[in-house]
């Protein structure tokens, strides 16, 4: 009786926490997909930022700006534990995967539903493997949702530092038009989001045809630049500061002490 009891609370334990965590894991797995690209193949997804990496000091006549400007910038995730069961969980049910677009990502909360349908005796150490399983994925997408908000954190150091407010930048922002045959190389079209290496060029205009075979002028990014700072001073100053780093955050505002002294 004692060890029925002791199963029990343990089932319904892991029962709580793999709840908890599934639900987490659907919120987070929501937010990151949005920024995704290339996840209807392969053991891995590339997550696209937008933000604002540097600040850089330039001279423009007789005075001396601090200026930033957008960036964007990518980052490749192994998925695997999202498309594939692990050796200890195959076998004993069968998988069920999400509705499409994402139907190479297997449905947890389904396969979670028909993992209570075994007797307890199965269903104890299952659960205890589905848990340890169900942690890394949810280490694996906070990880992702790391690296993304981390343009956000940037943009509050320039704001609190700068005393200025900026807006995320979006990917289509400060777009012209451009004639030029070569697509930018790795510029990414805003019209299908491939880059523009990946495309065919037209042999009467030389201009690239977009996926799966519009044909298009390339539009390339022109950066909108923000001064954030501007003195009236003629000294020679070229500086670039990554604000990812500490030391060089701490570069910027002591640099600006200088300027304001």
């Amino acid at each position: 009786a004692s060890r029925r009891k002791n199963v029990n609370y343990d089932i319904e334990q892991n029962v709580r926490e793999i709840r908890a965590l599934l639900n987490i894991n659907a919120e987070i797995f929501g937010r990151v997909i949005d920024s995704a690209s290339n996840y209807g193949s392969g053991e891995s997804v590339t997550l696209t930022r937008h933000g604002f990496d540097v600040v850089k000091v330039r001279q423009s006549g007789e005075s001396t700006e601090f200026i930033t400007e957008p960036a964007c910038s990518e980052d490749t995730f192994p998925i695997n534990a999202l498309l594939h069961l692990p050796n200890n969980l195959n076998g004993v049910l069968v998988v069920q995967y999400q509705a499409a677009p994402f139907n190479n990502f297997i449905d947890y909360n389904a396969f979670f539903r028909s993992a209570l349908m075994l007797h307890d005796d199965i269903l104890e150490p299952f659960l205890v493997k589905l848990k340890d399983h169900v942690e890394s994925i949810h280490v694996l997408l906070g990880e992702m949702e790391s690296w993304l908000v981390e343009s956000q954190r940037k943009i509050e150091f320039i704001e609190t530092t700068f005393g200025t407010k900026l807006e995320t930048p979006s990917p289509d922002q400060e777009v012209s038009d451009c004639n030029c045959p070569s697509g930018h190389g790795f510029t990414r079209c805003l019209r299908c989001s491939e880059k523009f290496y990946h495309h065919t060029r037209d042999t009467i205009s030389g201009h690239r045809l977009c996926s799966p075979g519009k044909r298009f002028r390339c539009k390339k990014r022109v950066p909108k630049i923000h001064i954030l700072k501007k003195y009236d001073d003629a000294g020679k100053f070229e500086k670039t500061f990554q604000i990812a780093t500490e030391s060089d955050q701490a570069k910027l505002r002591k640099f600006l002490e200088y300027m304001d002294s």
